[in-house]
Formats: C-alpha cells, sequence, structure tokens
C-alpha cells in the first residue's frame, strides 16, 4: 500500500507504517512533518500525519531510521476504493 506515486487521504490524520529492527528509531518526513517513533520489541512501528491539505504537486515521503527510504511522486487528494463484479466492464 505504501509506494512512490501514492495518494494520501487529505484532511485526514494519515498512518504510515512499518517495520525495522525491535526498539530502532524511526522517523518519517512529508510536506513539512516530522514525525518519530521507535519499533517495537517486534520490529513494528506507526506515526500518524497531522491532516493534509490537497495537492497536486508530488513530493518524496522519507523513512529514516539504520536505512534510508524515499517514496517519490506521494499527492495528497481523495482515496477511493471500487469494485464490482466480473461482469463490469
Amino acid at each position: 500500500i505504501l509506494s512512490k506515486d501514492m495518494v494520501l487521504q487529505r484532511n485526514t490524520d494519515c498512518p504510515i507504517w512499518g517495520w525495522a529492527d525491535p526498539d530502532e528509531a524511526v522517523t518519517v518526513e512529508f510536506a513539512g512533518q516530522r514525525r518519530s517513533t521507535r519499533a517495537d520489541g517486534s520490529g513494528k512501528w506507526m506515526v500518524r500525519l497531522k491532516p493534509l491539505k490537497a495537492s497536486s504537486t508530488p513530493r518524496p515521503l522519507t523513512v529514516r531510521g539504520k536505512n534510508t527510504l524515499t517514496l517519490d511522486g506521494v499527492l495528497v487528494g481523495e482515496v477511493w476504493l471500487c469494485s464490482g463484479q466480473s461482469n463490469m466492464e
């Protein structure tokens, strides 16, 4: 779900999560926000970005711990999940 060229939902807290070494410090940076946390004993971590306004300008989302991961082309807007039957065109 978290990848380059993704869209984050506007006007709501946005969870960003992942896995790291147990007790590793992790920092997420996006759109002028910086959130930090520590991974739990099993290596899971999560931060919540404050609500963001819609933007048509792609920006990088960076996750830093022992390693650095940058997801390029991240937008903020409306996120819709749609599904249908196999006979829909």
